[in-house]
C-alpha cells in the first residue's frame, strides 16, 4: 500500500513537472518567435529559440528520462550527470540576473542637469534607408534629449552594413533632421561597425572639433551597461540616455545583449 502511495506521488510530480516545462518551451517559442514577424533573426533570439525548443522536448520526454535516471544500473553516474546539468542551468539562470541588474544600473546613470556633454547616438540596423524599429527609438530618444539641452552637439554613429543602403550614422542624421534637429548639431561618424568603434571613432571626432568630452550615450536601455563600460575604458566619462526598445523585438535584443555582454566581460 505504502509502495502505491509513494508510485502515485511520483507520477503525479513527474505529470505536474513535464506540464511544468512544456509550459516554458512554448512560452520561449512564442516569446523569441514575436521578433520574425518584424524580420528581426539574431544571435539572441536564435539561442532562444533552441534553448526553448529544448526545454519543450524534455518536458515531452520527461517521463521517460525520469524513469532512465532512477533505473538502477549506473545510477551514481546518471545523477552524477543531472547534478552536474542542474548545476550549469542555476549558475547561467543567476548569471542572466547578474548582467540584467548590470544593465538596470546601466541606463539608470542618467545626465546631471547642466552637464556639458557630446551626445553619442550608437546606430542600429538600417532597412535600406529607413531605421529599424530599434534604430527609430535611439533617433527618438536623442531628438527629446537635444530639444531639451539646446547647446549640445551630438554625432551620429554607425557605418554601413550588409542589406543597408546609407550608413546608420546617416539615418540617424536624416531622422534627428526630419523631427526638426539643426543638421549642424549633428556631426556623422560613419566608420564603425561596433560599440567599441562607435565610442573610440566618436572621441576622434570630439577631439577634432573640441566638443565636451563627457558623453551622453543614446542607445537601448539594455545596451547603455556595456556601452558605458566601453567609454569608460577608452578614458571617457559617460551617462546614459536610454532609448526604450519596442516591445516586439525586445525578446531578440536583450537575449542578443546577453551573450554580448558575457564575451565583452570575460574577453
Amino acid at each position: 500500500m505504502r509502495e502505491q502511495g509513494e508510485n502515485k506521488m511520483k507520477r503525479k510530480s513527474t505529470a505536474v513537472w513535464a506540464a511544468v516545462l512544456i509550459t516554458l518551451g512554448l512560452a520561449g517559442l512564442a516569446w523569441f518567435s514575436v521578433p520574425l514577424g518584424w524580420g528581426v533573426l539574431n544571435a539572441g533570439n536564435a539561442a532562444g529559440l533552441l534553448f526553448s525548443a529544448a526545454v519543450l522536448a524534455v518536458g515531452a520526454l520527461f517521463p521517460q528520462l525520469r524513469r532512465w535516471f532512477e533505473a538502477e544500473r549506473l545510477r551514481k553516474g546518471k545523477r552524477a550527470a543531472l547534478r552536474i546539468l542542474q548545476l550549469a542551468l542555476a549558475l547561467g539562470i543567476l548569471w542572466s540576473a547578474v548582467l540584467t541588474g548590470c544593465m538596470i544600473q546601466g541606463a539608470a546613470d542618467s545626465v546631471p542637469p547642466g552637464e556639458p556633454v557630446t551626445v553619442v547616438v550608437l546606430g542600429s540596423k538600417v532597412n535600406g534607408t529607413e531605421p529599424s524599429a530599434d534604430l527609430q527609438a535611439r533617433i527618438n530618444a536623442a531628438y527629446a534629449f537635444l530639444v531639451q539641452n539646446p547647446t549640445c552637439k551630438a554625432i551620429a554613429s554607425g557605418g554601413k552594413g550588409v542589406g543597408e543602403a546609407i550608413s546608420e550614422a546617416e539615418a540617424i542624421r536624416r531622422g534627428l533632421v526630419r523631427l526638426g534637429i539643426d543638421e549642424n548639431r549633428v556631426l556623422l561618424e560613419d566608420q564603425s561597425t561596433s560599440t567599441l568603434e562607435n565610442i573610440a571613432f566618436s572621441q576622434k571626432i570630439i577631439r577634432e572639433h573640441k566638443l565636451p568630452p563627457k558623453l551622453a550615450i543614446v542607445t537601448d536601455e539594455y545596451h547603455q551597461f556595456r556601452a558605458g563600460r566601453v567609454a569608460e575604458g577608452y578614458g571617457s566619462e559617460a551617462y546614459a540616455v536610454p532609448a526604450h526598445t519596442p516591445w516586439y523585438i525586445f525578446s531578440a535584443c536583450y537575449a542578443r545583449e546577453l551573450l554580448a555582454l558575457t564575451n565583452f566581460l570575460i574577453l
